[in-house]
């Protein structure tokens, strides 16, 4: 492995194992005056990503999960009121999720608290730095995300 490769993968091991902690996700919660689950939070912000109600498999599809595990969440933010169930436009039998105002609120919330985060540890950095990161992290997100989804359809169909 390359020197820069692996200063690359340890660096990203570092920062997911910091952002992936339990801590650091009660005080995104606690910054955002709500408290959810990571996964919970994660649908959220995925429908207001979305801009649009979405099917459980597609939520699910987003987060790289299975269907069952968004199921549960999608019932608990359901009692919550964070969300709701509306008909599919295209297909009347089968059903999307939604976000309620409530959860409009909560999503916006999170994501304004990761921001501020971000916006802090990034303040003194020359805004061209900041485009490069920006530029260079979606290229790593679509590349790796691209590579996984290849990887898991590879291995499916190889199974069959």
């Amino acid at each position: 492995m390359d020197e820069n490769l692996h200063r690359t993968v340890d660096s990203y091991r570092r920062l997911a194992t910091s952002l992936n902690r339990a801590k650091t996700h009660e005080r995104l919660t606690q910054a955002a005056g709500i408290r959810l689950d990571r996964p919970d939070v994660q649908i959220l912000v995925d429908l207001l990503d979305a801009d649009e109600p979405r099917r459980i498999g597609k939520i699910a599809e987003s987060l790289q999960v299975e269907s069952p595990h968004v199921t549960r969440h999608v019932a608990a933010l359901e009692r919550r009121g964070l969300v709701e169930r509306v008909r599919d436009p295209d297909d009347g039998r089968a059903w999307r999720i939604a976000l309620t105002e409530d959860g409009g609120r909560a999503a916006l919330a999170c994501r304004r608290a990761a921001s501020q985060w971000f916006e802090a540890v990034l303040a003194d950095w020359p805004e061209q730095e900041r485009a490069d990161l920006a530029r260079l992290m979606e290229k790593l997100a679509d590349d790796m995300c691209g590579y996984l989804k290849s990887q898991v359809e590879s291995s499916t169909s190889s199974a069959r």
